[in-house]
């Protein structure tokens, strides 16, 4: 194979709706397994959200390591059973890239990690059997010898179902909150970029932490938010069967500000949202999601406050749309 060019590379992964570059279009007709490189490149692009660093393809073992470790079927809803072994055939033996799914060679060090992009939903089996869904533009990293430390962190929102174990305490650490679960069901959402963060308990009992110190024993049906600028803890009067609604395919937004819709609406449909200055602390939205494409969604907002919006790609801008005197 001639030289790869890794810059083309990384720019057509970041941007794929721009026109390729003159030097990575020659690489690509030089041979065709130019192009499946390509391809496998943006399939761990999409699970990862990372961009690899140059590597040096070893086909022939990558290809054997693959084929008798991966067994996979479409589904609408990604599954990651035992990532890290998957991973290390892809990552590290085909690629050698760099990615959300990583080995190191101390064991006592070794972290598997799984990315659920935007616009997905990921469904991660533990090796302890317990369960956790990832909503869009979430991570859960958790360590290789997990049976021995049932410790993950969780960056975005995931909804776990915990395997009881009383010889192995799980526990949860995201941005602002540390859990301790004692065999149950639970939703968490903590985004870098959101100002709250919260733990709505389905059943079961958590103990909540913030600075290693225990702040309260969830009771079943019980919400706890955090928000992050006050430095205070309230409990919410909300709906569970709302909160994880996502998991089922299902959004429901209830009395949200035009702030916070379009964070789960970036999330759920894959795209980046910028509100005009216009709809700032403007009235509140009330309504539900399920199979609405984000035209037919944009409609329904239209008739519960006028606005207009432009869409370009993955950009969408909102604007409030001004009514003829």
């Amino acid at each position: 194979m001639n030289q790869t060019p890794w810059e083309q590379i990384q720019n057509k992964l970041r941007n794929p709706n721009e026109p390729e570059e003159e030097i990575l279009t020659n690489w690509l007709n030089e041979d065709d397994e130019n192009s499946a490189v390509l391809d496998d490149l943006k399939v761990i692009y999409s699970i990862t959200g990372n961009v690899p660093e140059s590597f040096t393809p070893q086909k022939e073992r990558a290809w054997e390591n693959v084929v008798t470790r991966i067994s996979t079927k479409k589904q609408k809803t990604v599954i990651v059973r035992f990532m890290l072994r998957i991973a290390a055939s892809i990552l590290l033996v085909a690629l050698g890239v760099s990615g959300s799914l990583f080995l190191q060679n101390q064991p006592d060090k070794s972290f598997t990690e799984v990315y659920s992009p935007y616009g997905h939903k990921t469904m991660v089996l533990l090796p302890d059997s317990s369960q956790v869904w990832l909503n869009g533009n979430s991570r859960l990293r958790y360590r290789a010898n997990f049976l021995e430390s049932r410790y993950v962190e969780l960056t975005g929102e995931g909804l776990f179902k915990v395997t009881k174990n009383p010889k192995s305490l799980f526990t949860v650490n995201s941005k602002n909150l540390q859990l301790e679960v004692y065999g149950t069901t639970f939703n968490v959402k903590s985004y870098p970029e959101d100002n709250v963060s919260e733990v709505a308990l389905v059943e079961g009992s958590v103990g909540l932490f913030h600075n290693k110190q225990l702040m309260k024993k969830m009771v079943p049906g019980e919400v706890i938010a955090y928000d992050v600028q006050e430095d205070k803890f309230s409990h919410p009067q909300s709906d569970i069967n709302q909160i994880t609604s996502w998991r089922n395919d299902e959004l429901v937004i209830e009395n949200e500000t035009f702030e916070n819709v379009i964070k789960y609406l970036g999330r759920w449909y894959g795209v980046e949202i910028t509100l005009d200055e216009s709809l700032m602390g403007n009235s509140k939205l009330s309504f539900k999601v399920k199979t609405e494409s984000l035209i037919e969604l944009l409609s329904i907002i239209d008739h519960i406050t006028p606005v207009k919006y432009e869409i370009n790609g993955k950009q969408v801008k909102l604007y409030k749309k001004r009514t003829a005197n």
